[in-house]
């Protein structure tokens, strides 16, 4: 009776407070908000050192897709990126439209680029990302041949960013990228605006307020990933 009667209101808020840190962990792991930058057709010789240096200053890491082309162009450009932590993914070799195209025509710019970026940083991609984001089941086949699979972007939360149209304002690219986040958003941007790196810096600082965790395409769909032909 002694121990009931003295011990318990000690016990009591012990306990209850180590069942809250338990509940707060769990909500937080429910919480959990993984983000996917991509930022398309690069390399751009205008930019890439400054979406680099940028991205080295966030400590965080995204997913290029680098047409083949560019690729060639500045293959050193490709491997900074590489070295950086960087995910590379396939977006074709002339970012063509590629559902009126040829098996052949197809096949021919999945691997000029995998070649190519493979001779630049040492490693093939994983993932194709079609031009426009266009793609049928014809081409989805053809690049499944090539050893490769689309990154299957219909199964996550996308958001466009709309920085390839002109009119974009920063204010609306700024919006656009920080609204409506959830867990598995991929979000879609491009090399070339200077939108795109005037305000990446204040996208980025907002994410990470909301309690962003940035991954790459592979880390947001690792079941997913396939092994690509040498």
């Amino acid at each position: 009776h002694f121990a009931m009667r003295y011990l318990a209101p000690l016990v009591c808020p012990v306990v209850f407070l180590f069942a809250s840190m338990l509940g707060l962990q769990a909500a937080g792991a429910d919480a959990r908000k993984r983000v996917a930058l991509v930022i398309d057709d690069g390399p751009i010789p205008a930019h890439n050192a400054a979406f680099l240096e940028l991205l080295a200053r966030e400590h965080i890491h995204v997913t290029f897709s680098h047409v083949g082309k560019n690729v060639d162009a500045h293959p050193e450009m490709s491997k900074a990126v590489a070295v950086a932590g960087h995910e590379i993914i396939n977006h074709s070799y002339t970012h063509p439209h590629l559902n009126p195209m040829s098996d052949a025509d197809i096949e021919q710019e999945v691997a000029r680029t995998q070649a190519a970026i493979k001779k630049a940083t040492g490693r093939a991609p994983v993932w194709f990302w079609a031009p426009f984001l266009e793609y049928d089941d014809h081409v989805a086949a053809v690049v499944q041949r090539a050893g490769l699979e689309h990154f299957p972007w219909k199964k996550f939360h996308f958001i466009g960013s709309l920085d390839w149209e002109p009119k974009t304002t920063g204010e609306q690219f700024r919006q656009l990228c920080t609204t409506g986040i959830v867990d598995g958003t991929v979000i879609l941007m491009h090399e070339f605006p200077e939108v795109t790196l005037a305000n990446l810096p204040a996208v980025i600082d907002s994410l990470k307020k909301q309690g962003v965790e940035f991954v790459t395409f592979s880390e947001l769909a690792p079941q997913k990933a396939v092994t690509p032909k040498p």
